[in-house]
């Protein structure tokens, strides 16, 4: 049994052609494709101000994916483009060899044709009768029957050689279109890679600007850190408090906790570790001068300006529990105030060490942060 190997630079060839030509590749890796340049095409629109750490992080990666991928196809495609320009040089090369045989076939043609018209088919006779004996008579007459058989063969070639150089003038011009075509598709290949990277560089200074950021806040928070915490221990109640009766239609329905939004709008930024830092808080969106509300009735520990949190208030609902709301504005309540869950307590602003309008609010269980997503509707 005779085993079929694949020639290696055939193989090569057709990998090259899975990345740079589309029909190449197999259905399930065409979905992938389609599916990432969908993701990379949603991430390259994404409003950076709007969105959340989460999803600029999300899309930067889908843009890093992209330019990976592209860079990929954009070799290949030079690749591609590089072959099919071989194949034209080589394609060429052999046009111009047949070219030149035929120039030489076409010149014996021509000797062929003088000869006959000089002579015209009289050659075998002459040679006979100037003859001396008959071997001369022999000798002459095969000459001449191999001058006859080299005419037919000359003949022969150049009819042949016409066809190859037919053949090879069209195989030329098809190699040349699909040079051509692949040059066209590495340009585009190029001009996609180009404008992934543009993307990915914009999405990457908006996420280094935020972390940034947000790490030069949150230092600035924790610098402020020790002050709130000694602040809230040393004035919150042990016996929960239960305050005025809620605000009716403030920010939606209480959790299981009893609390309420503070603020309407998107979580920006949530409780945790980000970026090597602790964020104590959740940031919501907020226009300038939105109202916040007090996530919960008590008794307000403190109203006052800090360096970090800028204009603070601190609501202790007690049991140990308080609330923060940081970065107001204007104040709506002083220290020492009584409360109503869903009373605006002040409004959104960005004071202290802050970027953009919004609200920080905290949960505290005896001073220590707690996420606030555990205690929210």
């Amino acid at each position: 049994m005779i085993k079929t190997r694949l020639p290696a630079a055939a193989l090569v060839f057709a990998l090259v052609m899975a990345r740079a030509i589309p029909g190449f590749a197999d259905s399930g890796d065409q979905r992938r494709s389609a599916d990432q340049a969908k993701r990379a095409e949603v991430a390259a629109k994404l409003d950076t101000m709007k969105a959340d750490d989460a999803q600029l992080e999300a899309a930067l990666r889908d843009l890093d994916t992209n330019v990976a991928d592209q860079s990929s196809s954009a070799d290949a495609a030079s690749q591609a483009a590089s072959a099919s320009q071989a194949a034209v040089g080589s394609a060429q090369a052999r046009l111009a060899a047949t070219e030149s045989k035929m120039s030489r076939l076409r010149a014996a043609a021509s000797a062929m044709a003088v000869r006959a018209y000089v002579h015209p088919g009289s050659d075998a006779l002459i040679g006979m009768l100037g003859s001396t004996t008959l071997d001369e008579a022999s000798r002459r007459q095969t000459l001449l029957s191999h001058v006859a058989a080299t005419d037919t063969d000359v003949l022969g070639q150049l009819r042949a050689n016409r066809q190859d150089e037919q053949a090879e003038q069209t195989d030329l011009g098809r190699l040349r279109d699909q040079a051509d075509a692949r040059r066209a598709a590495a340009a585009a290949r190029l001009a996609d890679l180009q404008k992934a990277r543009t993307d990915q560089a914009r999405l990457k200074s908006a996420l280094d600007a935020r972390i940034a950021e947000y790490t030069a806040e949150v230092q600035a928070l924790a610098r402020d850190e020790a002050t709130i915490e000694n602040l809230i221990r040393s004035r919150q109640s042990a016996a929960p408090s239960v305050g005025p009766a809620p605000v009716i239609g403030a920010t939606g329905a209480a959790s299981s906790s009893g609390l309420i939004w503070p603020a309407s709008g998107p979580m920006t930024s949530p409780f945790g570790m980000r970026w090597g830092a602790l964020h104590a808080g959740i940031d919501i969106a907020a226009g300038y001068g939105a109202p916040i509300r007090a996530a919960k009735a008590g008794v307000v520990i403190s109203a006052v300006s800090e360096s970090g949190y800028g204009m603070v208030t601190i609501i202790d609902h007690g049991g140990g529990f308080s609330t923060v709301y940081a970065h107001q504005s204007q104040f709506a309540v002083s220290g020492g105030a009584t409360v109503a869950q869903g009373q605006v307590i002040g409004y959104v602003g960005c004071s202290g060490h802050c970027t953009g309008p919004h609200l920080h609010f905290e949960t505290r269980v005896n001073g220590t942060p707690q996420n606030p997503m555990n205690y929210l509707p």
